[in-house]
């Protein structure tokens, strides 16, 4: 009987318990939370499912990947013709991050239509604007008004960067907002810049990172010997000469004078050895330009790269044609260049501004041929320009050249690595006027890299190495001692 009476009292205990447990408080807190917890899931989903049906999406990524440019809406919003973006991708295998960059264009204009194009359902449909071998996720911009197209190859729309751990490429950024601006703006618009490249003075070779700026920026590019013409071609608007070896005759100089004068526009490049040119040097002595002899040494640590001191970080003045330089905070690198000064006795017409400039520590080095890059008796004083612009204006005609006092100033890893790519597309754009081709940086998708200069490397050692440690040092014996004192 007494069993019976205990497990019957268990019971009562145990459903006692229970009840208890459904009554007490923090069955009804925890009750609350798990309500409150299903009305916002619930809240949640319903807010998903209205963002879903009205396509609403938001750029959420720390580099908005997904963003268009204020130059791109700016442009696009202007466009009057009607243009069709095809996306050429097998169904199910679309690039997202690409379909989704495009149809940003679709959203900004009515003139814009984003269609997707299978190349396995329609095998021929590219060959009817292109010869190029198709790449999967590639692009063609049409202009439907009249016809007027643009290929972009998938390789042209990604940035890639060669890894020596896998020795394989990896893709690094995005570039499918400058590729696919530049196409809206190469099929809207006929008249484009064209540059001729002069040829006949041992020049350097233009490079195909050069190249490929320049097609991205919608440049046309073609050779000059202009020793065999009479004259500057009257559809130039850009000259570019790049670092010659040779003189140019009296002959030729006058030519570049009679295009100048006439509203033209010049680039050039240069390096020591222009010091025995004469008559070039007297082409850049027209236009308020004194090269000085020898080598740029700088003597801020802070302005060249570590142990390079002849492989200058200047400073970038404000100017039309750097504000994408100093906008994208990003240095130029200005490798084994030449001091420029500008002209005591220049002509009313003529103003010459500075671009690039060295510190007041720079010199020039006499003897390029020295064991050291120290400052040694008979080198030249600062400070120096290193890029200058000299601008005439004649009779209400306005001519302009951009001088550069380095050699590799515009070679394909200073492009494309460095501000100098900025620079030069700048320089294209200030000096094609109504033309002015629209430059839209790629965006990267690796993490950023941090670019020091020697003195910032030595502060940045010497923080690691000794301040950081004595700082640990001292911080443990202070806390030993208050405890012993315990």
């Amino acid at each position: 009987m007494n069993d019976l009476k205990k497990n019957e009292n268990r019971k009562k205990n145990f459903i006692g318990s229970i009840k208890e447990s459904f009554s007490g408080r923090k069955f009804r807190s925890g009750a609350y939370v798990t309500a409150t917890s299903a009305v916002v899931i619930a809240i949640v989903i319903i807010i998903n499912m209205i963002v879903s049906q009205l396509g609403l999406q938001a750029d959420l990524t720390s580099k908005k990947l997904y963003t268009l440019s204020d130059e791109t809406i700016d442009f696009v919003k202007d466009i009057k013709e009607d243009i069709t973006i095809y996306m050429l991708a097998e169904t199910g295998n679309e690039d997202t991050d690409f379909q989704r960059i495009a149809k940003e264009y679709e959203k900004l204009s009515d003139h814009i239509h984003f269609v997707p194009k299978d190349p396995i359902l329609y095998p021929k449909f590219a060959s009817e604007y292109t010869d190029k071998e198709i790449s999967q996720n590639s692009f063609i911009v049409v202009n439907d008004e009249t016809g007027r197209s643009k290929y972009l190859d998938y390789n042209d729309l990604v940035v890639t960067e060669f890894d020596y751990n896998t020795y394989k490429s990896k893709i690094t950024g995005y570039d499918v907002e400058g590729e696919m601006t530049s196409a809206l703006q190469f099929v809207t618009n006929p008249d484009l810049p064209k540059m001729y490249v002069i040829k006949g003075h041992g020049e350097g070779e233009v490079s195909e990172v050069f190249k490929s700026s320049m097609d991205r920026l919608n440049v046309q590019v073609e050779d000059l010997e202009i020793l065999k013409t009479e004259s500057v071609p009257e559809d130039c608007n850009i000259l570019y000469i790049n670092t010659p070896t040779m003189d140019f005759s009296e002959e030729e100089v006058d030519r570049i004078k009679n295009y100048m004068m006439a509203g033209g526009n010049a680039i050039i490049t240069l390096d020591y050895t222009c010091e025995k040119l004469t008559n070039f040097k007297s082409l850049l002595d027209y236009y308020g330009v004194k090269v000085t002899d020898g080598i740029l040494v700088e003597g801020d640590n802070n302005m060249h790269l570590p142990n390079y001191p002849n492989f200058l970080v200047p400073d970038v003045v404000k100017h039309d044609i750097t504000n994408q330089v100093i906008d994208d905070k990003v240095y130029v690198i200005t490798p084994v260049a030449s001091g420029l000064t500008i002209s005591d006795t220049t002509r009313s017409s003529l103003t010459v501004a500075p671009l690039l400039q060295t510190s007041d520590a720079a010199y020039a080095k006499q003897n390029i041929h020295a064991d050291t890059t120290s400052k040694e008796k008979g080198d030249i004083e600062g400070p120096f320009y290193i890029g200058l612009l000299a601008s005439d204006t004649y009779n209400g005609v306005t001519s302009n050249m951009a001088v550069f006092s380095a050699k590799m100033m515009f070679d394909d890893n200073l492009i494309q690595g460095y501000g100098n790519g900025n620079l030069l597309s700048g320089t294209i754009g200030y000096m094609s006027g109504d033309k002015a081709p629209i430059s839209i940086a790629s965006k990267s998708i690796a993490a950023d890299h941090i670019y020091v200069t020697q003195q910032q490397g030595i502060l940045w050692g010497a923080l690691v190495i000794l301040v950081l440690p004595v700082f640990i040092l001292v911080t443990g014996v202070v806390v030993n001692l208050k405890r012993r004192k315990r």
